[in-house]
């Protein structure tokens, strides 16, 4: 087997607290992170003579497929030469994990290619090296997420239908958005309780420590979740950091009739992944 193509699927956080950060400048993390099915990135990675990658606007060592491939190398201790190629769908700087999923697919690519049989303990080890959500990407389905969001728990997956819009214009960095939360006062604390079934006891739970400082950066993100709820989302939730935002729906039917009402960017309804 010299080539493999693999489906990088969008995640979802419905809810993100996040703590003071930390003396290492990472931010204690509790979340709930849900793969997502109806969005992902096509991952082609095929044995080479030497390593390329090939991402639309985030090629070579730019992107984090790169650094993964680095990480699993010195996992594996010898070259392991491939050649990437990346089909985006997802949105960048989004909120919604593509950058780390498509690392991930590398990673267990990879390790197929080359037959490493690393498992899926060891490849969750390396990919935390790489970036805070790659461990989730490897596992996939529902997951709770703690320290810097590599320590994972599984999770029942709540039923819910989303439809996500990013707004026009630039996205958000994450590195802006943490940097104005640690300026804002602390949010508010939360108890660790686990999803309630159904909604819209589910979109009264779900809750999001990033939204407010997002918010202050973006205020064009206000009109966006206003207009969601104007559709009939029960809630409206920013993506990981931003800045696409989520409007929740009892079910898929009700997030495409939203959907067809046209929007001023991507609107793209997704469900759990199974």
């Amino acid at each position: 087997m010299d080539r493999l193509s693999l489906a990088a699927p969008a995640k979802i956080n419905l809810r993100l607290l996040v703590g003071p950060v930390r003396p290492d400048g990472y931010h204690p993390l509790r979340s709930l992170m849900v793969a997502l099915d109806g969005l992902a990135d096509t991952v082609h990675v095929t044995r080479a003579a030497e390593r390329t990658v090939t991402c639309a606007g985030i090629d070579g060592r730019a992107n984090l497929a790169w650094a993964a491939l680095d990480a699993l190398e010195a996992e594996a201790a010898r070259p392991l030469p491939v050649a990437v190629e990346i089909d985006k769908a997802i949105p960048t700087q989004a909120g919604l994990g593509g950058g780390s999923s498509d690392a991930a697919a590398v990673l267990r690519a990879a390790d197929r290619l080359y037959a490493l049989g690393l498992g899926a303990d060891r490849l969750e080890a390396v990919a935390a090296r790489v970036g805070s959500d790659v461990p989730f990407f490897i596992r996939g389905g529902c997951q709770w997420a703690g320290g810097r969001g590599e320590v994972l728990s599984p999770a029942p997956r709540p039923a819910f239908a989303a439809l996500l819009v990013r707004p026009p214009g630039p996205g958000l960095s994450t590195a802006r958005v943490y940097a104005a939360f640690d300026r804002a006062a602390p949010p508010p604390p939360s108890d660790s309780s686990e999803p309630p079934p159904g909604m819209p006891a589910l979109a009264a739970w779900v809750r999001n420590d990033l939204w407010p400082p997002a918010l202050a950066l973006a205020p064009s993100l206000g009109a966006t979740a206003r207009a969601l709820t104007a559709a009939g989302a029960r809630t409206a939730l920013l993506c990981g950091s931003g800045s696409c935002v989520a409007g929740l729906f009892d079910d898929r039917p009700a997030a495409e009739a939203a959907a067809s009402i046209g929007w001023d960017g991507p609107a793209i309804v997704v469900t759990p992944a199974a």
